[in-house]
């Protein structure tokens, strides 16, 4: 997942046409603009003139006035509340940490001008990484990323089971990672050999989990990590050899111009590529993924990638869904605020509830990909939010970054403020499921079995709930594993006439449960108030500075509890 903060290119020369391998396109400057595609679109878009996009005809033009003009999120998005994705690929093969392709060429800290530069996709945790790599694989002129390739063998992939078993956790979509930052497509790719099918497994990754997810009825999700934005600068983009030792001077294998397709043209200064030869690559496997495999719901790591090809993206995916009706029952999600697409918000929470929908994807275990018990946990390991994130007692099993308690308590608070929850399982290299994460798993979907009414199907009420926690009093990004709710924090949610009372923590035996927004003027005329779980009526009490309730005497659930109230 992307850490990469937000750039603007300032172009000092004009791009009227496509360079030659190894050249450079024009002097830039690197300024922090929060909220842009790194300002690529002055050198992407004018490749788009004269480029047949073809996408499906319809309504959607590719603008961004187009998208906020036509489309609705559809129901579905807004009913699911609760899906799964995995990232499994290459990062599964290698382990360690979730961006080892960015992080193994990394020998030697780069001078201070280029260590200032985010872009270069270093990190001091990459050296690290490096050590490993040359300890546990090889020297990289010998073992590169690519040599990881014929390594994936996933002779215990079943995706029926996964599919049945996250149908058991509660997962109302399923979604799979059709390509990660390292260029690796996981599907059957035209326009990229370095694909899944013509090597290592020899499977279509992506075909295999869409024709499981389909034939259990649920709604599929494809991700996509690869853009211009952070592949293309970001990774492979560490020095060319060792500087000293006995290896100095021996070029790494990414050097090698025969292996270009998968890691890309180096060029002097590394930093600028070939932003419109990658731009209309990566439209052409992206229109192709999109054709192919239908997705319901298509997730970009980052902004929407690639200028004007992106914005094509975008209005072929809109208008090849759009039924006779004019409603277009797909999501498209991105992690930037624009009105017509569905904002992506990783492993961070929000305050109160948004107008509009939107989705958190978060991770049950560090790293994203399963990263094996030698992973680096560390400060500043690389992965937005996996630092410092594991959980619980883990000798002897696979870490978590979340427990079942936090993922129920997490959707809680998301489901209360309009949001829908994509979790990420990662899979061991060869298919299987890490039991530690499936035990998780298997205890959400208890939970969501006897409470999932107030989940499923739901809205927010009139106010997301009350109690002292705020995500927004949490320092730094993708802190959702760092959630501490109390007995004082309550969400609500609606459905069919009902408010359900969330308390995320269990107040104690026997106690009263002082809900205090939901006084006689806000709520009148409560008729019952109903434990969930038990189905029990529950005594209670209702005036001016909110409503009491009486709890039972033992807690109905280990997580949240719920509380149905009808009105007259």
């Amino acid at each position: 997942m992307s850490t990469m903060n937000k750039f603007l290119i300032l172009v000092t020369g004009a791009v009227l046409s496509l360079p030659a391998a190894g050249q450079t396109l024009a002097k830039a400057q690197f300024v922090d603009r929060d909220g842009e595609d790194m300002g690529q679109a002055a050198l992407i878009d004018p490749a788009g003139e004269g480029f047949d996009f073809d996408i499906a005809p319809g309504s959607y033009k590719p603008t961004y006035e187009s998208f906020a003009e036509l489309y609705r999120c559809p129901d579905w998005f807004r009913d699911v509340k609760f899906g799964i994705y995995m990232h499994w690929g290459l990062g599964s093969v290698a382990g360690f940490v979730g961006h080892y392709g960015r992080d193994m060429y990394w020998s030697a800290e780069p001078d201070s001008a280029q260590r200032a530069n985010k872009l270069s996709g270093y990190r001091p945790a990459c050296l690290k990484t490096h050590e490993y790599h040359v300890k546990n694989f090889g020297h990289p002129s010998k073992f590169g990323y690519k040599d990881f390739i014929p390594l994936w063998k996933p002779d215990k992939f079943d995706p029926d089971s996964l599919v049945s078993l996250y149908v058991e956790a509660g997962a109302q979509f399923v979604g799979v990672m059709a390509v990660h930052h390292d260029n690796f497509d996981l599907y059957e790719s035209t326009y990229q050999p370095w694909n899944s099918v013509k090597m290592g497994p020899h499977l279509d990754v992506v075909g295999a989990w869409r024709d499981a997810v389909r034939r259990r009825g649920l709604r599929f999700a494809i991700s996509s990590h690869l853009s211009n934005y952070f592949h293309e600068h970001a990774f492979y983009q560490g020095p060319e050899c060792d500087a000293t030792g006995p290896m100095a001077g021996v070029p790494y294998d990414y050097c090698d111009t025969a292996y270009n397709g998968l890691y890309g043209d180096r060029v002097q200064g590394r930093m600028m590529r070939r932003q419109p030869d990658f731009a209309i690559n990566w439209y052409r496997r992206t229109k192709e993924l999109i054709d192919k495999y239908r997705p319901d719901l298509l997730y970009f790591d980052g902004p929407l990638p690639c200028g004007v090809f992106g914005r094509n993206i975008a209005a072929h995916y809109y208008n090849l869904a759009t039924d006779s009706t004019g409603a277009t029952p797909v999501v498209m999600t991105i992690k930037r605020k624009h009105d017509g697409i569905i904002l992506d918000r990783e492993s961070a929470g929000v305050d109160d509830i948004q107008a509009d929908p939107y989705l958190t994807d978060s991770s049950i275990n560090p790293g994203w990909f399963y990263l094996g018990q030698r992973m680096n946990t560390g400060k500043g390991a690389g992965d937005a939010g996996m630092d410092g994130g594991v959980v619980g007692d883990t000798r002897g099993k696979d870490r978590l970054r979340l427990n079942a308690a936090q993922i129920v308590d997490n959707l809680c608070d998301i489901v209360s403020k309009n949001g829908t929850m994509m979790l990420n399982v990662g899979l061991r290299a060869d298919g299987s499921l890490p039991e530690t994460f499936a035990d998780e798993l298997r205890k959400i979907g208890a939970w969501l079995r006897v409470n999932g009414e107030a989940i499923y199907g739901t809205r927010p009420y009139k106010v997301y709930g009350e109690g002292p926690f705020r995500p927004s009093a949490l320092k730094g990004k993708y802190n959702d594993h760092q959630f501490n709710f109390t007995d004082k924090d309550i969400r609500f949610t609606t459905r069919d006439g009902a408010l359900y009372v969330i308390s995320m923590e269990w107040p104690g035996d026997g106690a009263t449960l002082h809900v205090k927004t939901l006084t006689e003027t806000m709520l009148p005329g409560i008729a019952s108030v109903t434990d969930l779980a038990s189905g029990n009526r529950l005594e209670w009490t209702q005036d001016a500075d909110g409503l009491h309730i009486t709890l039972p005497a033992t807690a109905p659930s280990p997580y949240a509890t719920v509380y149905k109230i009808t009105t007259d």
